[in-house]
């Protein structure tokens, strides 16, 4: 069959895709609407394997329709209402009820004048990419390779971070034995609790960056943007809200900029107060060596005069 210039008919007749039999078309005019009916054997759904479901789409190629002269389909047990669209047309089709001998699709097409002006949208997207000039797409994409290599960046720095993380708690956590106990000097210890607590303190700062860090490609104008910037920006797509996003890729950068300083000034500081506190515990543990071995050389010394 040729929809190109389509006949009514007054009989189904039969319909063949990739070499075998697929359904009977019945094709109908009345005034400016014409519609299709496809009846479709049950014994094509219960033959057919689940690799090879059939599709309106497939219905369509062997009719020979264009798929954006569709309207609407529907089927012939649906309710009253309910009808898809073109863009369904690619959904496997479901097999008649029970008892049922077959299946029957019914396609609206769409007049001549619709078919007509869906033919010349494209054109008309691609005559008004001209104005918009390449200076402002090169904008965009700076922007947006921009804000990705922040993202990267920050990425990194939350990896980095998440290891910084582990080793405070590990060395807030961590405590003396009982030889260090005994021998450790006051002030030694008093460092070294200082140092821990500004781990206490320190630490919530550290997560929070690493939460937002996290989170951060997820955020639903990030998701918006990147639909864009993929859309539209990479494909040199025309659309009218150019000005808006150039502003809101803007503002995404500069948030991106203040995230990686804030990581930047957090690990700083986390890593400066896990070092003290190292150094601090490494002193505190020599100068409890230092005193255990004075000692012991003490009382070797005494021993050799009793």
């Amino acid at each position: 069959m040729d929809s190109s210039e389509p006949v009514p008919t007054d009989d189904w007749a039969p319909l063949e895709h990739l070499w075998e039999d697929i359904a009977d078309a019945w094709f109908k005019a009345e005034g400016e609407t014409s519609s299709f009916m496809f009846r479709i054997p049950a014994e094509r759904f219960q033959s057919a394997d689940a690799d090879r479901t059939i599709t309106v789409e497939d219905l369509l190629d062997a009719a020979a329709i264009p798929r954006e002269e569709v309207q609407s389909w529907r089927l012939d047990d649906a309710d009253v209402g309910e009808t898809w669209t073109n863009s369904d047309v690619c959904h496997s089709l479901p097999p008649p009820p029970p008892g049922a001998s077959h299946l029957t699709v019914y396609i609206e097409m769409k007049p001549p004048a619709a078919a007509a002006d869906d033919e010349s949208a494209p054109s008309d997207v691609t005559s008004t990419e001209s104005d918009i000039p390449p200076d402002k797409w090169q904008a965009l994409d700076a922007f947006w390779k921009t804000i990705l290599g922040l993202e990267a960046s920050i990425d990194a720095l939350r990896l980095s971070m998440g290891s910084v993380a582990s080793e405070m708690e590990t060395a807030f956590r961590q405590g003396l034995a009982v030889e260090e106990k005994v021998n450790a000097l006051q002030a030694d210890v008093a460092i070294w609790n200082k140092g821990k607590s500004r781990i206490h303190y320190a630490l919530p700062k550290l997560r929070e960056f690493i939460h937002r860090a996290t989170w951060a490609t997820a955020a639903p104008e990030r998701k918006q943007l990147e639909e864009i910037v993929k859309e539209y920006v990479e494909p040199r797509v025309s659309f009218k809200e150019i000005d808006e996003v150039r502003e809101r890729l803007v503002h995404l950068q500069k948030d991106r900029q203040v995230l990686q300083a804030q990581g930047n000034s957090v690990n700083q500081e986390c890593r400066g107060i896990l070092a003290e506190v190292q150094r601090a515990h490494r002193t505190l543990q020599r100068n409890a060596a230092d005193r255990v071995r004075k000692q012991k050389e003490a009382r070797q010394t005494k021993g050799k005069y009793l």
